[in-house]
């Protein structure tokens, strides 16, 4: 039973960090193509909703992931200067990925392209959403081998 809360912010933090990157991958890759290729009555009609919808789900995997995180964090103990380090520059990211997406999020077209007008911000998005998973497992491997 010692381990249940341990276990299940793990599942929590894993699980939202997959939803949320996941999310931001369709969105980018499948998503956001067949909505430019709508005309540009449907393409913003269509856009506003699917931001409307998706915008709530967002916000609350961003709760979920900083405070499993924040738990994760205060229960991991001591650590070297190398994984302090790594783990600097994965928060980072990190906050780029929380900023982004909240500003993504309430963007009335998210990236879909209205009145000529496009943005990369799911692109930087799924970048950094990548190189934090990327970052967590080496952090959980120095962990795994003292560091």
């Amino acid at each position: 039973m010692d381990a249940f809360v341990p276990i299940l912010m793990r599942f929590i933090h894993i699980g939202s960090v997959v939803t949320l990157i996941g999310a931001i991958l369709y969105a980018r890759f499948v998503l956001t193509p067949v909505l430019n290729e709508l005309p540009e009555a449907a393409r913003a009609a269509a856009a506003s909703s699917a931001q409307a919808k998706f915008r709530l789900t967002v916000f609350i995997l961003l709760v979920l992931l900083v405070g499993s995180g924040t738990y994760n964090l205060i229960a991991a103990g001591h650590h070297t200067m190398i994984w302090q380090i790594w783990f600097g520059i994965k928060m980072l990211l990190v906050m780029h990925i929380a900023a982004a997406s909240a500003l993504w999020a309430l963007s009335p077209y998210g990236d879909v392209a209205v009145d000529g007008k496009g943005k990369r911000r799911l692109a930087g998005l799924a970048i950094s959403g990548l190189l934090v998973i990327l970052i967590s497992y080496y952090l959980r491997w120095l962990t795994l081998h003292g560091g």
